[in-house]
């Protein structure tokens, strides 16, 4: 089937949309770092009306005439994508997106807003340099993070390294990223926090990084979200009950666990001082 020709610009907006699964119009803008949001707009029109994309928006519903159009992939999209050297099993995900829950819907949003500040950051130091990857960039095999993609532990969202210095050696900082959402169950909460946990008790961090060396020594730093203050302190409290037990109320200086809610990260951006100790 011949696709509908595009613009190089549009098939980013595809790539964008494949990494981040939903965007709002905003956010697409600026990762294109174009300051016409006319021509963004024209631009994502026409990927709608040729099905290339798709949103969750109904101009004929004041009540949704407040509220920005949230897009994601469509049809050809995914059918112009697969011309790519994107996995399969990834692509198969699309399919399903416009049947998504809201709390995967806004970590998704959240995610991306998580991305920008980082980037923005980047853009205002030259002494301190963030790269960061989503779980669509480690499900591929040459990337630095594949070895997370399938780890029995853990499945983090967002993984993030932090680079500080421009002499000599500089120091590199890996974080691993957890988002909890309004519908988390709570079972759900503590079968990921005490995978962190084993995780960090574990020599996966050290096998890949004997298979990698540019994966720093250090253990990930790992950084969990909650969507609430009450939230937060029950992680937090579990997570600390899981390292004593795991070390005997002697836990290594390396082993770190740090929590905040969802608020202070959009508030003051996932690099703020928003995060706790466990």
């Amino acid at each position: 089937m011949k696709l509908p020709t595009i613009t190089p610009k549009q098939q980013e907006i595809l790539r964008l949309l494949y990494r981040y699964r939903f965007l709002e119009r905003k956010q697409i803008q600026a990762f294109l770092g174009h300051k016409d949001k006319r021509q963004t707009a024209r631009w994502l029109k026409e990927l709608r009306e040729q099905q290339f994309i798709d949103w969750f928006y109904d101009p004929n519903n004041p009540d949704e005439q407040s509220k920005p159009a949230i897009y994601f992939l469509g049809l050809n999209g995914i059918r112009f994508l697969r011309n790519e050297s994107h996995p399969e099993a990834e692509l198969r995900k699309r399919y399903k997106d416009s049947g998504r829950q809201p709390d995967f819907i806004v970590r998704c949003l959240l995610l991306a807003d998580c991305g920008l500040h980082l980037e923005v950051i980047n853009g205002g130091s030259a002494r301190v340099v963030y790269e960061y990857r989503l779980e669509t960039d480690y499900t591929d095999p040459d990337n630095d993070y594949s070895f997370l993609g399938g780890n029995e532990y853990i499945h983090p969202q967002l993984v993030f390294t932090k680079e500080e210095g421009t002499n000599g050696s500089p120091a590199l900082t890996t974080y691993l990223v957890e988002l909890f959402g309004m519908t988390t169950p709570r079972y759900m909460v503590k079968k990921k926090v005490k995978g962190y946990v084993e995780y960090l008790a574990s020599d996966e961090w050290g096998e890949a990084q004997q298979e990698n060396s540019r994966l720093p020594d250090e253990l990930p730093t790992i950084l969990i979200a909650c969507p609430t203050l009450a939230e937060m302190i029950y992680a937090k409290r579990y997570a600390k009950r899981q390292l004593d037990d795991m070390w005997d109320d002697k836990v290594p200086e390396d082993v770190k666990i740090r929590v905040s809610t969802i608020a202070n990260i959009k508030t003051k951006g996932l690099t703020g001082v928003i995060w706790e100790d466990v």
